[in-house]
């Protein structure tokens, strides 16, 4: 047993003293006081007690012991705080970026951030660290570092064959970059949109270097020249599938949201022109590429080829609301601005002439010449990257390429919807060729119901705008005025688009009888709401058409007797008052005959309802009987509508005034009238029953 050395410090001292002992070391210590400490003597008979009390007492100071030293040494460790993460993580920043011995502290920040993932303030610490880390090992200016990353980003699994450190270094730095940018994309697919944005701005920063170190230089060695970092900005061009890949990311995932679509299309994309051209074109090779599947796979089998999505419904939704925030470009802007590299000014296909002045002034050459190390191709690359960037019309091209792509994924019904009501306003316009939609227009007109509805508008523009030749296009709209259509949501749209279509001149007289009838019979089974809507329809068609007013002022003459028994035979006639006459066009036809004396008795419509195609229907030869029912209608408001038609049909009647009526409105509305009389029928009844009244009289056994 090693026995420790002792010291001065480590003397022990007796557990107990005697009152003596104390005394006497009191004694024997030298007070610098001026107030003397009483002495003890060595006789018995003077002996002097000293008090417990007294204030000058000196006591000596306690030596401590071996032990007690370990203790305060532990506790001093214990006591001794430890780095945050935080601290930590610039720690080996800083130590990694001074010196590249360092690098392997790399990985401590990866694990730090994997570690602390619910930790929003160290994931964005971390994912910045190690952004400005690789930024500045991957340096730009290095011809070296350039070549050997542009071999290990275009081909898979290279091996380092060459023994100079710094491509080894190269090498072995790279493959801790592709675990950095994993992390990235599975930061970027996080549920928090708060680390999903960081994220996000970190791989286009990242994204920035990468296409520099891709992009091909002019050889300054080679070719004797000096290439200040203004002029190698001409010769920088976006990395391609760089992008694709990140945007990917984003449309194969189910936690894509609004918050991570704003902010990449509000500070990126809607600021630079080559992240705004590119994102289309992945955008269009994302659709290409994944058609054949979304057809023929199911959820489950897509979900094993992209385990971050839920569905297909939810990948052709993602890529719907990011589709939709593109619109082309209509002018030329005042600056192009571009995420990687600057066009020189001999490269702008179109500008401004007052950009095209500032650029020739900040720019050294009149036009950019080839270096001697390029090849053609390489040059011609170049040239047409920046032509495609600066062009308008290319824009346009890639925009209904997308779209195109888009349309032909299986879309869910909700997104289906959406695209049938935006196209004609949002997309069209900007297309360069929108019959490129007939198909898509056509076969959504035939589907029918409410698909075919939202379908009206755009087949509707293709027709008058484009040439389309759709035949059917009216019998295909007369069907869908069914009952059901009143109960629609896009009622409203409906109607608006159909009082549209019908003012065409160019429609033959039992086109628009036919629908006019149609309109008035829907009027008979309808609710009282949707006879609002109807009945300014009819309204307006037969003001717009003179050639239709026979439908109201054709006043039936008095019948023979002989024709009366045939139809009394028959079973088929009902008496009633003439059909609707408008007072005005009757004078002038008939001024001499009262409207008293026009009555007959009717036999069956000649109007078919069944029938589909309009054109048999038999409309022009009918009436509109159903007006006339309709004056007394319980509800006020369809009985004071059916009355418009006795002033004569001057003005049109606005349908945006009836088309958003329903129950609830039409309750409000009769609520805030005030009636100053309420008409009464009440007789006052002396007994609840009367003793005379027989309840059996009409029951029979």
């Amino acid at each position: 047993m090693v026995v420790p050395k002792t010291t001065k410090k480590s003397a022990v001292v007796p557990p107990t003293t005697s009152p003596a002992d104390v005394e006497s070391k009191v004694t024997s210590k030298k007070v610098t006081k001026t107030t003397a400490t009483p002495t003890t003597t060595a006789t018995n008979n003077n002996k002097k007690v000293l008090s417990k009390f007294e204030k000058n007492r000196v006591f000596p100071t306690p030596t401590p012991s071996s032990k007690s030293t370990t203790t305060t040494k532990s506790n001093k460790k214990q006591i001794q705080i430890e780095k945050s993460p935080i601290e930590k993580i610039k720690e080996i920043e800083s130590q990694v970026i001074e010196s590249t011995e360092n690098s392997n502290k790399i990985l401590e920040i990866i694990k730090i951030c994997k570690s602390n993932i619910k930790e929003l303030e160290i994931v964005f610490e971390s994912i910045k660290s190690l952004e400005r880390i690789f930024i500045s090992l991957f340096d730009s200016n290095n011809p070296i570092i350039c070549r050997e990353f542009k071999l290990l980003k275009n081909k898979e699994n290279v091996q380092c064959q060459s023994k100079e450190p710094l491509v080894i270094y190269i090498h072995w730095l790279f493959k801790i970059y592709v675990g950095y940018l994993e992390l990235l994309k599975e930061l970027l697919i996080h549920e928090d949109p708060s680390i999903q944005l960081p994220a996000l701005t970190s791989l286009l920063n990242i994204l920035k270097r990468e296409s520099i170190l891709l992009s091909t230089l002019p050889n300054e060695e080679k070719d004797g020249i000096i290439i200040d970092d203004e002029d190698k900005q001409h010769y920088y061009n976006l990395s391609k599938q760089s992008l694709k890949q990140l945007i990917s990311t984003m449309m194969f995932s189910s936690t894509f949201n609004t918050k991570l679509l704003d902010h990449f299309t509000e500070n990126y994309l809607s600021k630079y022109q080559d992240l705004f051209y590119y994102s289309l074109v992945s955008i269009n090779e994302i659709s290409a590429s994944t058609m054949p599947l979304t057809k023929k796979s199911t959820d489950e089998e897509f979900k094993s080829l992209y385990p971050n999505i839920s569905s297909i419904s939810k990948f052709v939704e993602n890529l719907f609301d990011f589709l939709t925030f593109f619109e082309p470009l209509q002018l030329v802007p005042d600056e192009w601005e571009f995420w990687v590299g600057k066009p020189h000014f001999s490269c702008i296909v179109e500008n401004n002439s007052s950009l095209k002045t500032k650029l020739k002034q900040q720019s050294k050459k009149s036009n950019l010449e080839k270096p001697k190390n390029f090849n053609d191709k390489e040059w011609e690359k170049l040239l047409s990257n920046w032509s495609l960037l600066t062009k308008i019309s290319s824009y346009r091209s890639m925009f209904s390429k997308s779209w195109i792509s888009f349309l032909t994924l299986p879309l869910p019904p909700t997104i289906y919807k959406h695209v049938l009501l935006g196209l004609p306003d949002r997309v069209f316009p900007y297309l360069t060729d929108a019959r490129v939609l007939l198909d898509f227009f056509t076969n959504s007109y035939d589907l029918g119901g409410v698909t075919s509805i939202l379908a009206l508008n755009g087949v509707f523009i293709l027709i008058t705008k484009y040439n389309l030749e759709y035949p059917d296009f009216f019998k295909k709209l007369y069907s869908l005025f069914q009952p059901g259509v009143l109960y629609a949501k896009y009622r409203a749209r409906f109607f608006k688009l159909a009082d549209l279509f019908l003012s065409s001149k160019t429609l033959p007289n039992y086109m628009v009888a036919a629908f006019i009838k149609r309109c008035a019979t829907l009027c008979l089974i309808s609710p009282p709401y949707g006879s609002l809507i109807l009945l300014p329809l009819i309204y307006n068609l037969l003001q717009r058409n003179v050639n239709c007013h026979c439908l109201i002022n054709n006043p039936i003459k008095q019948l023979s007797n002989a024709q009366i028994q045939a139809q009394a035979q028959a079973q088929q006639q009902i008496t009633r008052q003439s059909v609707l006459l408008i007072k005005q066009d009757l004078e002038i036809q008939q001024p001499k005959e009262s409207f008293d004396n026009i009555k007959g008795l009717y036999g069956n419509d000649p109007y078919d309802p069944v029938e589909e195609d309009p054109s048999k229907c038999n409309a022009i030869s009918s009436s509109l009987w159903e007006i006339q029912i309709l004056r007394d209608h319980y509800a006020p408001e369809v009985s004071k509508m059916a009355k418009l038609f006795d002033n004569g049909l001057k003005n049109m009647v606005d349908l945006n005034e009836f088309s958003f009526v329903t129950y609830q409105v039409m309750y409000e509305n009769s609520f805030k009238k005030k009636s100053s009389t309420v008409p009464l029928a009440y007789q006052q009844k002396s007994k609840l029953i009367e003793q005379d009244v027989d309840f059996m009289s009409d029951w029979k056994f």
